[in-house]
């Protein structure tokens, strides 16, 4: 049986906040032939009003799992593309063909998890920071917000027109996972602020680019690896210095 490249790509819905969404995200889904549903931090259940606006999708409610966080969500995602209205510091928007081209170059060596924030405020910067690449979808400038269902659609549809004509020539290697990433610029944060190249009070600017620069290298889960255990030396280093301070 063929692979389907759509089934390496995960929906990430973040603190959704009604349930006609949560269906109808399903429904677009279901149109556009992806199946993994993910929902971190959900503000309502899955009731009636969803299982009638996800139509004859009703089965990829049934198997949405479920998360406190988007860390845990996209915890087993080897890349993360989070999606914003607007302008970000230090970032670079893609266009969702842009994206969808990132994708399809990714898979199947690569689960790759598409988020999505909440319906009135998106996705914060610190969840954007979990996120590898952003994704823009161009609007009016008068109303630049779309509902939450239509987002997924539109990106959705990008990835299904594009899996058409995808070959697995375009696979490319596998990627450390997001889980395995962020333990890394966690021990990465802590030393850089105990060695004072971090800013203590707001560390998470300098990380930011940090971040984006190996997001640029593809680091596999044997360069996360290496990064860490350069990580201990230099902090076993300079806590065996300290003791030989006045």
């Amino acid at each position: 049986m063929s692979f389907n490249p759509l089934d390496s790509v995960e929906i990430v819905l973040v603190g959704t906040l009604q349930g006609g969404n949560v269906g109808s995200v399903a429904r677009a889904m279901k149109n556009m032939g992806l199946s993994c549903l993910k929902l971190a931090g959900l503000q309502c259940g899955i009731d009636a009003q969803a299982r009638w606006m996800a139509t004859h999708a009703g089965d990829i409610l049934d198997s949405a799992r479920a998360y406190p966080d988007l860390r845990g969500a996209v915890a087993g995602a080897q890349y993360v593309i989070g999606t914003t209205a607007r302008g970000r510091r230090f970032r670079t928007l893609l266009t969702p063909g842009r994206m969808a081209e990132k994708v399809l170059g990714l898979v199947p060596g690569n689960r790759v998890a598409i988020v999505f924030g909440r319906e009135d405020s998106g996705l914060t910067n610190d969840e954007l920071e979990l996120c590898d690449e952003a994704v823009t979808i161009p609007a009016a400038p008068d109303m630049t917000s779309l509902n939450v269902a239509q987002a997924v659609m539109i990106i959705a549809y990008e990835l299904f027109c594009r899996a058409g004509s995808w070959g697995p020539a375009a696979a490319g290697g596998r990627l450390a996972t997001s889980g395995e990433q962020q333990e890394m610029y966690d021990h990465l944060r802590t030393l850089l602020v105990d060695t004072g190249f971090l800013n203590p009070h707001n560390p998470d600017i300098a990380l930011g680019k940090i971040k984006r620069l190996l997001t640029r290298a593809g680091l596999t889960a044997k360069d996360v690896s290496l990064i860490r255990g350069v990580a201990r030396q230099l902090q076993w280093y300079v806590n065996a210095t300290r003791r030989f301070l006045p």
